[in-house]
């Protein structure tokens, strides 16, 4: 089955209590209403745990049809948009697992832009002058470093870094306290660091 969201859902708004009646009973204006709202943020959601945007478009429509098939266990305990992101990130964790990948895409600057905090440090990019390795290896470098870090804390890092979700919606997303995903936010960090440096000054020496 292959989802296309049709240009006259644009002009439709639903709750999600319609939304998730309509998908219940398999109502063909509430699924377009799904894909043409919510594809953009599944496919992006899928592609930063994957790392492939055409695998992470393939498996939006898996994900689409397991929130379609499931809606009836859909408790309302928390917002539609927190269990469609539960699904997204777990059918992505799935397909990590099952194929032993753990790519995203990022950069330094990107792991490590603090933005406006004070008191904290930013990891920056070598130049290309003292930079270690090629361009493309330092990439596959970091891609794998992220990758290696324990699934809590790469959820909860990507949701923060990428998603730009605050810690509420996390904590909400991956059922815990809004303390822990500040811890497990934190010690991501440490550890791409030390990762990240440790690598650096081995290959500076």
């Amino acid at each position: 089955m292959h989802f296309v969201a049709f240009q006259n859902v644009i002009d439709l708004i639903m709750t999600d209590q319609e939304l998730i009646e309509g998908l219940s009973g398999r109502d063909r204006r509430a699924i377009n209403y799904l894909v043409h709202t919510y594809q953009k943020r599944v496919i992006k959601t899928a592609y930063y745990f994957i790392g492939n945007l055409e695998d992470a478009e393939d498996l939006s429509q898996d994900i689409f049809l397991e929130i379609i098939k499931s809606i009836n266990s859909f408790k309302g305990n928390s917002s539609f948009s927190t269990w469609l992101y539960r699904i997204s990130i777990n059918r992505s964790i799935n397909v990590i697992r099952k194929n032993k990948r753990r790519n995203i895409f990022t950069n330094i600057e990107q792991l490590f832009g603090y933005g406006a905090d004070k008191g904290k440090t930013r990891l920056k990019e070598p130049s290309h002058n003292h930079d270690p390795f090629e361009e493309k290896e330092a990439k596959e470098f970091i891609n794998a470093v992220i990758g290696r870090l324990p699934e809590n804390q790469r959820i909860a890092f990507v949701l923060s870094k990428y998603e730009e979700l605050s810690y509420k919606e996390i904590a909400d997303i991956m059922s815990l306290s809004v303390s822990s995903v500040e811890s497990l936010i934190h010690r991501a960090k440490i550890n791409l660091q030390k990762m990240l440096a440790d690598h650096f000054n081995q290959h500076s020496k």
